[in-house]
């Protein structure tokens, strides 16, 4: 992966990849929240926001199981299509625009991902690590290397939903 790219600070709640607020800059400065209600129900929404928009949904069903994914101007969709079988054990699998993408969990620490590209070229890492950042305190951190703003959007939804599978020990 290429030495230039952009950051994105992950802040909030450290053990809910459903609750945090993201921070970082490439072309222009980036702010997304991804908000959970801590509330019992049957079923469970996770609202996420760019800047102040809503840009997309993910209705969990029975609270912890994958239900469906919204992206605001598309039809809903199946959140396992977010988490698709990758290339190897510990990767899955997204498709955005005909293209299939994946994050891939690292062996040494598997809080931490390499996203992949076309022709297996690393774009982009996450690494859940506390540090000070220009924003303050956080617990994890994204470095990417390319400049699509829906790109980034897929990116960070099926990292998030990768993340909760994998924290909560979720068979797939």
């Amino acid at each position: 992966m290429s030495p230039a790219g952009y950051d994105l600070y992950f802040t909030a709640s450290r053990g809910n990849p459903r609750q945090c607020m993201i921070l970082g800059e490439d072309v222009e400065k980036l702010f997304f929240r991804f908000e959970t209600p801590e509330v019992y129900m049957t079923n469970t929404r996770t609202s996420i926001h760019r800047n102040q928009e809503l840009v997309a949904v993910f209705d969990w069903t029975a609270t912890n199981y994958l239900g469906l994914a919204t992206v605001i101007q598309r039809p809903p969709f199946p959140m396992s299509r977010l988490v698709l079988p990758g290339s190897t054990v510990n990767s899955r699998a997204f498709v955005f625009n005909a293209t299939t993408f994946e994050w891939r969990r690292r062996q040494e620490d598997p809080f931490s991902y390499d996203l992949y590209g076309p022709q297996n070229v690393k774009i982009g890492i996450f690494r859940r690590i506390d540090q000070s950042t220009p924003v303050g305190p956080s617990h994890g951190f994204m470095h990417y290397t390319f400049v699509q703003p829906a790109l980034l959007l897929e990116s960070l939804l099926a990292l998030c939903i990768n993340r909760w599978i994998d924290m909560n020990g979720i068979a797939m």
